[in-house]
């Protein structure tokens, strides 16, 4: 069978980078409608996805129509900085691709959020209630909140997280359960807040008990690196300007059932009681 051959959209550089100094081999571990995880026998992860997804920490974008037709999960993967190549059936060429630059900015220590911004953030503080009030998801819903609370009062007080995070991490359900999207969503907070002491500790220890999908998320979390979603909102809010905030909201409130919700809830959560948030009342 001759392989379908295609030029990538662009590339994450830190993904460049690592291809750059080591090759890679792995194997397809989930395929979706726009995305396919790659998995890499020495923990590395890739996604490819297309434009529509958005660049991630991990990704190669791929702008062209059904491209995982011929895919199938347990497929060998091999692939270096020249490209990437899916069990002879599929060929993606990273020559002169475009790379995307993960890292996300930090706010300036001037930088006071706008009222109107904060009662927008604040309504995405709670939960989301479980569809079924009676099943296990309430269950896991409470857990989620009260051990929330628990850490963001620990990073409060300057205690220790440990606890916390251990508690939080791989809770729920699904490719990134809950927990993790809470903690990937504290995270971006920390890193714009300049309150990044903590970032590593979070990565280490929630990494041991979640899936491999959410440990790579947090891993690039933990060095500043979070997908182009987040980059709107964090330039979103910089600018004030409120429609583009509730834009960039809604944007990550809609990634998968829960996921983005959850994320938004870590995320509102600490921003709003950091030094940004300090002269904002909140209901």
């Amino acid at each position: 069978m001759v392989a379908q051959s295609i030029t990538a959209y662009s590339i994450s550089r830190p993904l460049l980078e690592s291809l750059e100094k080591k090759p890679f081999t792995g194997y397809v571990a989930g395929i979706y409608k726009y995305s396919c995880n790659i998995i890499g026998d020495d923990g590395r992860m890739i996604t490819l996805a297309l434009p529509s997804i958005g660049n991630g920490p991990f990704s190669i974008l791929i702008n062209v129509q059904t491209p995982f037709a011929a895919i199938t999960p347990k497929m060998d993967v091999c692939a270096d900085h020249y490209g990437l190549t899916v069990d002879n059936r599929l060929f993606i060429n990273l020559e002169s691709v475009d790379y995307w630059v993960p890292r996300l900015l930090q706010f300036p220590r001037s930088f006071h959020l706008k009222t109107t911004n904060a009662e927008l953030l604040n309504d995405y503080t709670q939960w989301l209630e479980p569809l079924n009030e009676i099943s296990t998801d309430k269950i896991v819903k409470d857990k989620l909140i009260a051990r929330a609370m628990e850490l963001q009062k620990a990073l409060n007080n300057g205690n220790s997280i440990k606890r916390p995070v251990i508690n939080l991490a791989g809770l729920g359900f699904g490719l990134t359960p809950s927990g993790d999207d809470y903690l990937l969503g504290l995270m971006a907070s920390l890193w714009l807040t300049r309150n990044t002491t903590g970032l590593e500790e979070i990565s280490r220890l929630a990494c041991k008990k979640t899936t491999s999908l959410s440990a790579a998320f947090l891993k690039a979390a933990s060095k500043g690196e979070f997908a182009e979603c987040w980059h709107r909102l964090a330039f979103a809010i910089l600018s004030q300007e409120t429609i583009t905030v509730q834009a960039a909201i809604s944007e990550i409130a809609q990634i998968g059932s829960f996921s983005g919700r959850d994320a938004l809830s870590g995320f509102t959560t600490h921003f709003l009681e950091s030094r940004f948030g300090v002269e904002v009342s909140q209901n």
